[in-house]
């Protein structure tokens, strides 16, 4: 179910100095449904997730223009003049609510995507196999030591999952040689999450001048992505073709392309692109992401959700969303107070896009069941927020009938 918003029904979050990363990440939040529900029906009483809640139930108000987030930044203990990494903030604030929500309402499982590398050995094939945890994937869209630009979303994934050989001086160790060989290393999806999440690397290191270019290349971005199980390893999705030409990349070596488990965001502090924990250490996967998906599932797609754009050179500058309506597919645009609507079609190309989020089509994402259990859970909080009132004697109905039109559309919405 779902329902149809208009412009006036979002409201906007104020810049406290240079909060607008923040905002950005709230917005998407609240405008992807399963982290919404997530969050909004958790049984937790961790001020992070109170705080959050109240931010919603505010942000639902059809009455709000604007909304000030000083009460989270303070808890956060954030320097609100201080700019900082989106994908960074995105990082530490998924672990912090992880944290606070316990495993029961596990925030973490939307976006975690879980990648196998594997390690071949040229000489004796031994073959390792490591899980590889990411919340987004970095992507190459230039490389720093040719000429090789990817200006599609699609082209920079495959360079990601390629598989490349390791040899001379980039060898890897072998425990069964003891010595280095020749290794042939790849990446491959074991699990895909809800909401699939991809960073373009858009910050170069020059290491010669201590400094952070930032790269102004136009990408196009898929309006979709499609996978199909391996035939070969049920452990394994595939990437379909969506494009033609750019398909086929030759899987050549080039040096940068061992730190592509790296994410060389807009900050120094972020390097650890395969590490789930937001100050780049490596964290425990979540167990239920572990397990194989569904034998019964053959193909997934996913559906072009929200866009966190970056203007301005690193260390600064500002940001803000484009977002999808689940409801009727109307991009939104969202820039601190600002809400502005755009239609159901919007430029896919841009020098912009820093991170990109796919969402998996509703018939992949949300079965019936959950889907039920979802409503059952806003009834019973209705319902129960209807009785409490009455117990205390209360007045039940507060509201003007168009603001009670206004909330019990939302409180249905998915």
């Amino acid at each position: 179910m779902g329902n149809i918003l208009d412009k006036s029904d979002f409201v906007g979050l104020q810049n406290q100095g240079a909060t607008c990363y923040l905002n950005t990440l709230l917005q998407t939040w609240f405008m992807t449904p399963e982290v919404r529900e997530c969050i909004t029906s958790a049984k937790s009483d961790a001020a992070l997730v109170c705080v959050l809640q109240n931010l919603f139930n505010n942000l639902e108000d059809c009455d709000n223009t604007s909304l000030r987030t000083d009460e989270l930044t303070t808890l956060l203990r954030m320097n609100v003049y201080q700019q900082r990494d989106i994908e960074e903030c995105f990082r530490n604030m998924i672990n912090k609510l992880h944290t606070a929500m316990g495993p029961e309402q596990n925030i973490l499982k939307f976006y975690q995507i879980n990648m196998i590398k594997s390690l071949k050995c040229s000489c004796c094939t031994n073959l390792i196999q490591i899980d590889c945890p990411f919340l987004d994937l970095p992507l190459l869209i230039h490389s720093a030591y040719s000429s090789k630009t990817f200006e599609h979303l699609e082209m920079a994934l495959r360079e990601f999952l390629k598989e490349e050989t390791m040899e001379d001086d980039n060898a890897c160790y072998c425990d069964h040689c003891n010595t280095k060989t020749k290794t042939k290393i790849r990446y491959h999806f074991k699990h895909l999450p809800r909401i699939l999440t991809f960073q373009l690397k858009r910050v170069n290191i020059d290491g010669d001048r201590m400094r952070y270019p930032k790269i102004q290349d136009y990408v196009t971005l898929p309006p979709s992505i499609e996978f199909d199980k391996s035939q070969e390893n049920c452990n394994e999705w595939i990437l379909k073709a969506t494009r033609g030409q750019e398909n086929n990349v030759q899987n050549t070596h080039c040096p940068e392309s061992t730190d592509r488990g790296r994410s060389f965001a807009p900050t120094q502090a972020m390097q650890a692109g395969d590490a789930v924990d937001g100050e780049g250490r490596k964290v425990e996967a979540v167990e239920d992401q572990l397990d194989q998906d569904s034998s019964k599932e053959k193909e997934k797609k996913y559906e072009l959700f929200a866009i966190w754009h970056h203007i301005g050179g690193f260390g600064g500058g500002h940001y803000y969303a484009k977002i999808k309506s689940v409801a009727d597919g109307t991009w939104y645009c969202f820039n601190d107070r600002t809400v502005e609507q755009r239609g159901k079609d919007i430029s896919l190309r841009s020098k912009t896009a820093y991170l990109i989020m796919y969402r998996m089509t509703e018939t992949n994402s949300i079965s019936a069941a959950e889907g039920l259990e979802m409503h059952f859970t806003r009834l019973w909080k209705f319902l129960s927020e209807i009785f409490a009132r009455l117990k205390n004697n209360l007045p039940v109905l507060t509201t003007s009938p168009q603001e009670r039109n206004c909330q019990l559309h939302k409180s249905w919405q998915i």
